[in-house]
């Protein structure tokens, strides 16, 4: 269960990898994300990542996009910040599909926050959900905790404090029983989502303005996936943070901000 977090951080980096072209913008823009968070050995209470970087990095053959929301522009492995994946901009977009089929835009829409497809903890087998959110988001903590297991995922579920409230409590981390009951004694169930107003097209040579735009709001409620129940029987994982925020830039080529093999 350890080696989860850095297994689950290899997953997405090795995925984003294989389908991202070496574009992203050169970091203008702005935006926010604040809250609290509740990693152990490393933070505990009110958070302010103060994103002063923002990248957009297209992929060369596919619709996937990935937004990065970080102080500073070092490298990942030395910073702090926000990575959402888009597994289909068009699809969030509207744009019509390869073969001209038209498709309803998702902009101005509440969208489910989750882990990615393909990604499970120990003990939870990989079955296809009804609803599979198209939209991933880790919070990374490389250059505040400086430790091995430094990185938070969004949630579609996560089981808050009972005061609501995801801030380590008096007397430290309540306990969650994995009894097989899918409801929490310790508090209510929240789910993390994202509104995109516009978002970026995916193309580095977009000559509209309007295209390159990337433009949206988040409130985020993460969790360390090495905390859900074996095999899924019990209550979500509890929250670890909750995350609010705002991001508005435009794409922009130039030399990438971070090199991808």
């Amino acid at each position: 269960m350890r080696a989860l977090v850095p297994l689950l951080r290899l997953a997405l980096v090795a995925a984003l990898a294989a389908v991202l072209a070496p574009a992203c913008s050169l970091g203008n823009g702005t935006g926010s994300c604040s809250g609290t968070l509740d990693v152990p050995d490393c933070w505990a209470g009110p958070f302010d990542l103060h994103p002063d970087f923002f990248a957009a990095v297209p992929t060369a053959d596919t619709d996937a996009l990935q937004l990065r929301i970080q102080h500073g522009g070092d490298y990942e492995a030395f910073s702090d910040g926000l990575a959402i994946l888009i597994d289909d901009a068009g699809e969030v977009r509207g744009d019509p599909t390869s073969n001209g089929t038209p498709r309803p835009s998702l902009l101005g829409q509440p969208l489910v926050v989750a882990l990615p497809a393909g990604v499970s903890p120990p003990g939870v087998p990989l079955t296809p959900k009804g609803l599979q959110s198209i939209v991933h988001a880790t919070l990374y903590l490389d250059a505040t905790c400086r430790t091995q297991n430094d990185a938070l995922y969004a949630m579609d579920a996560v089981t808050t404090n009972a005061d609501g409230s995801c801030s380590q409590p008096d007397g430290g981390d309540p306990l969650l029983v994995c009894n097989g009951s899918a409801t929490s004694p310790a508090g209510t169930v929240r789910t993390s989502t994202i509104v995109f107003n516009a978002l970026f097209d995916g193309n580095p040579d977009e000559s509209n303005t309007a295209d390159l735009l990337s433009d949206g709001t988040f409130h985020l409620f993460l969790a360390d996936p090495r905390e859900i129940c074996p095999g899924g029987l019990g209550p979500p994982p509890r929250c670890r943070g909750e995350l609010t925020g705002n991001f508005h830039f435009y794409f922009q080529r130039g030399r990438p901000a971070q090199p991808f093999p």
